[in-house]
């Protein structure tokens, strides 16, 4: 089967937050291969979204993004496509858990910091939709889930592929 071609233009940029933070999933998710890091480096940039927080929810290795206070920010990468097949594979990744929502996303400099903004950027953000009483007001930290979580979820992916061209396939054997 071929890939939907749209033309000149890319799917529309992706604000991640969780556990696609870690590289090697990253790269499991959108090459099928969890070395393949390189290959997803080079679609990410550091960046912070403004009025929403991140927290644990409950008895699970991800978090949850929701709307928050304005002064309110969650630190992550703007991933940005290049085919729109990787956008659909991360699409399904997700699940029903999330919804899709625009977000103003503020691209961080090279270094991470703030003093060397280089743009605002519209991007999507998958939001929790799930059960509020799933949430619990503890953060999530990346560095937790890399350490502790992060081969166990390789290892479960372990021959799976996210396909990608069809949305009713999400990770077959």
């Amino acid at each position: 089967m071929s890939e939907l071609k749209l033309g000149p233009s890319k799917p529309r940029p992706l604000f991640i937050y969780g556990t696609l933070r870690a590289l090697p999933l990253l790269a499991w998710a959108l090459t099928g291969d969890a070395s393949n890091i390189s290959t997803v480096s080079k679609l990410i940039q550091p960046a912070t979204v403004y009025g929403y927080t991140r927290v644990s929810v409950k008895n699970c290795d991800y978090p949850a993004v929701v709307k928050h206070e304005p002064h309110s920010s969650v630190d992550g990468y703007l991933l940005r496509f290049e085919t729109t097949s990787q956008r659909k594979k991360l699409d399904d990744f997700e699940g029903e858990a999330y919804k899709l929502e625009s977000a103003v996303v503020t691209v961080l400099g090279a270094d991470g910091s703030n003093q060397k903004q280089r743009e605002i950027v519209e991007a999507d953000i998958y939001l929790w939709a799930g059960d509020a009483d799933a949430l619990t007001a503890s953060p999530w930290e990346l560095e937790y889930f890399e350490k502790e979580r992060l081969r166990d979820w390789l290892d479960l992916f372990e021959g799976m592929e996210l396909v990608g061209e069809n949305p009713e396939l999400t990770a077959p054997m």
